[in-house]
């Protein structure tokens, strides 16, 4: 074996462990937010108390707009890679196509949650600096209209994609010996449910409230069981890997 050759292995199996990590500081993440909504003292309900509470504390206000699940789905993108090289061989094509969709729903997930984050955050500083109750009253008015966009959930288009790219993975993932059956099995439903979800937003809310949670927890738990089989394998010998 070559120097070249053992460095290139040992360098996937960091990328696995890299991978591996990567859920748990998103479940860390989503954890943290949602324990600080729930103990929330004073919730923000209206958009004047969104600015307010910008004003008095930015990060508690970023922890109630789950404005760090930018953070927590960028860091997924480790997770979706790592997932790539190993199930690569086993089809090509999806997990190409697995990768595009992957990529574009982070992409667009992350932009418009920053933008979303950066919008209300110099809306806020902008009504604390209002000279007028009529500069006050228009900026109320953006801030609701921008506030209507926002989901406690990640309910965008950026979130398909990314769950789309996941039920495509998983159906490579459900051939091959590395990843467990029902890990493969969790993400198809996932991919399901969230498509369901979408659709359910247009032609029947209140059925797409009953389906969100369920769709963020089989992604939740999608994401920690493929982590783990992402650590397995780096613990695998070098030419395992390579195969």
């Amino acid at each position: 074996m070559t120097e070249h050759t053992q460095n290139a292995k040992t360098s996937w199996q960091s990328l696995f462990r890299f991978g591996y990590t990567a859920p748990w500081i998103t479940f860390s993440i989503y954890l943290v937010q949602t324990l600080a909504i729930l103990f929330a003292s004073s919730y923000p309900l209206t958009t004047e108390e969104w600015f307010l509470q910008f004003q008095q504390n930015t990060i508690l206000g970023m922890l109630y707009l789950n404005a760090f699940d930018m953070f927590s789905i960028a860091t997924l993108g480790l997770l979706y890679l790592a997932l790539y090289i190993a199930l690569r061989l086993e089809n090509q094509s999806y997990m190409t196509i697995a990768a595009f969709f992957v990529f574009l729903g982070i992409t667009l997930f992350v932009s418009v949650r920053a933008d979303m984050f950066t919008a209300i955050l110099s809306l806020s500083r902008q009504y604390a600096a209002a000279a007028t109750e009529a500069q006050q009253a228009r900026l109320l008015a953006a801030g609701d209209a921008i506030k209507a966009t926002i989901r406690a959930t990640p309910e965008t288009t950026g979130f398909l994609f990314l769950a789309f790219g996941g039920m495509l993975i998983s159906m490579v993932m459900i051939n091959s010996d590395r990843f467990s059956k029902a890990t493969a099995g969790i993400g198809i439903l996932g991919g399901i449910v969230t498509i369901a979800n979408h659709i359910c937003l247009i032609i029947a809310p209140n059925i797409a409230n009953l389906l969100l949670p369920v769709n963020g927890l089989l992604w939740l738990v999608w994401w920690l069981l493929t982590g783990r089989s992402l650590y397995r394998l780096s613990k695998t010998s070098a030419k395992q890997i390579s195969t």
